[in-house]
């Protein structure tokens, strides 16, 4: 068994064109603390860093005229750059192939069978000192921009996608989602470690992210939340990392862990490693260049849970390994 289903279909061709590319390790961003008082404490770091810390982005090499204004490039000002040859070699994930195929037999809704990738927006982030890469596919339906598709890879993230259709993270059609909480997509990258971008519109140089709180209480006996974390933006994009997300940290039940298996590898019948998708929310901050809060939100999205070895009963197997499971 795969450790995730968007590592296993997805990207033979395209990993074997970013093999020559090197991975850098993450750095390790920012804590933020439990209450709303500490939260407040770490949006005043973030304003003294982004005052003497500003890193510029390396320059890529450009080519094409500059995108003219539009509904999304007007949102996202890295859509307005001249594209790049790394641009155009963005991975595109597979769902764009089936929207496009002549009977789209695969898709949940005709309006899916509408979607195109508009390929001239499409940009690549190379988020600096990462090593992630993440990439923005804006569509359209019917000759109008319809939403953006947004691809994640980097240390121990194989290609990951969320757009209108997709295994782990949907993106649903439409811009609001953008405008008022950004997009998010994360990962599970190794025990306790989730790691992930949140996209956000123009005019936001931070985001913050407060302590992230479990939402069905139900699998887990914490009661206070874990800390969260703040990033700076880079073209658009904010790359996070969360840890301390272990079965033991957040005091999840076992018996409650069943309702929320995603994936595992290992044996076809015992499991090696599990992971969990627990559904969270934390409320995110987005902070001009001179600390000004510009937009606050509470955001839900789920979280990543890995257990090595996992207890039977705590995973759903294939009926023929029998109640093992």
């Amino acid at each position: 068994m795969t450790l995730l289903p968007e590592y296993r279909a997805q990207l033979y061709n395209a990993a074997e064109r970013r093999a020559r590319r090197a991975p850098v390790s993450l750095p390790r961003l920012w804590p933020v603390a439990v209450s709303t008082a500490v939260v407040i404490a770490v949006v005043a770091v973030a304003v003294v860093m982004l005052s003497h810390h500003r890193q510029p982005s390396s320059a890529p090499t450009l080519s094409g005229p500059v995108v003219p204004a539009g509904p999304l490039t007007d949102l996202l000002g890295v859509l307005r750059r001249p594209q790049t040859e790394a641009d155009r070699e963005t991975w595109v994930p597979g769902f764009f192939n089936t929207f496009a195929s002549p009977g789209c037999r695969a898709a949940n809704t005709r309006l899916q069978c509408t979607f195109r990738l508009d390929r001239p927006l499409v940009r690549e982030v190379d988020v600096l000192g990462s090593g992630s890469r993440v990439g923005l596919l804006p569509y359209t339906s019917r000759g109008k921009i319809a939403g953006l598709a947004v691809t994640l890879s980097g240390p121990g993230i194989n290609y990951l996608a969320a757009g209108p259709w997709s295994d782990s993270t949907v993106i649903a059609p439409g811009l609001s989602a953008l405008r008022t909480k950004g997009l998010m997509l994360s990962t599970y990258v190794a025990q306790g470690i989730n790691r992930g971008v949140i996209v956000v519109p123009n005019g936001v140089a931070r985001v913050v992210l407060g302590s992230v709180r479990l939402i069905d209480r139900s699998v887990t006996r914490r009661i206070a939340p874990t800390h969260g974390v703040a990033a700076t933006v880079y073209d658009n994009v904010a790359p996070f990392e969360l840890d301390g997300l272990t079965v033991q940290k957040l005091e999840l039940r076992p018996g409650a862990l069943r309702q929320f298996f995603s994936e595992g590898s290992g044996g076809e019948c015992r499991l090696t490693l599990a992971i969990y998708r627990l559904p969270a929310e934390a409320h995110m901050l987005w902070l001009a260049a001179d600390g000004t809060v510009v937009n606050h939100a509470v955001i839900r999205f789920p979280v990543y849970v890995g257990e090595h070895d996992p207890a039977p009963g705590t995973v759903r197997l294939p009926p023929s390994c029998g109640s093992s499971g």
